[in-house]
């Protein structure tokens, strides 16, 4: 008996919060719509938190996006951390029907569906991280929400085995 209400205790727990969902974003304004703001150059500023919500690194960055004849899109991202390093992703930006994308890079693994609502994008992919001499695949989850003026803020969540192990908060400014 005690083992069952341990479980269903630990269920309500990593069930019972189902957090935010892109529906939650219908007729939000303004539009986000991917071809048009990832077109160009854009700047970005963000902070890494760990699990307890320290922030344990900044870094800033650049973007270029652009789109060939048959809607694909490339979001050419390089970003310099406060320590020094630097990081180099390049996002393919695939359409699969309206407002929605797979999405694929050279450190994530597979592909991740991207769905633009709203003012909001969402993205749900596993990225592949360097950590001590090996790699460590987290689970990611990115909410960018375009605001006036075109700045988007993007958060995410980053998982392993179901628990939150660390946070992005990023700040992105078309150029």
């Amino acid at each position: 008996m005690k083992n069952l209400i341990i479980i269903f205790f630990t269920t309500i727990l990593l069930t019972g919060c189902t957090g935010m969902k892109i529906e939650d974003f219908n007729n939000t304004s303004p539009e986000f719509i991917p071809q048009e703001y990832f077109n160009g150059k854009l700047r970005a500023y963000g902070l890494v938190k760990d699990r307890s919500g320290k922030i344990t690194r900044t870094f800033k960055g650049t973007m270029i996006g652009s789109w060939d004849k048959d809607g694909v899109g490339t979001l050419d991202e390089y970003f310099v951390y406060n320590d020094g390093e630097e990081m180099k992703r390049v996002w393919t930006l695939r359409p699969t029907a309206d407002k929605k994308f797979i999405a694929t890079a050279n450190d994530i693994i597979g592909e991740s569906p991207m769905i633009a609502n709203g003012n909001t994008v969402m993205l749900d992919y596993i990225m592949r991280i360097p950590y001590n001499d090996s790699t460590l695949d987290i689970a990611v989850q990115d909410w960018l929400h375009l605001q006036e003026d075109g700045v988007i803020i993007n958060h995410s969540k980053m998982k392993k085995f179901g628990f939150v192990v660390g946070e992005l908060v990023i700040t992105i400014i078309k150029d």
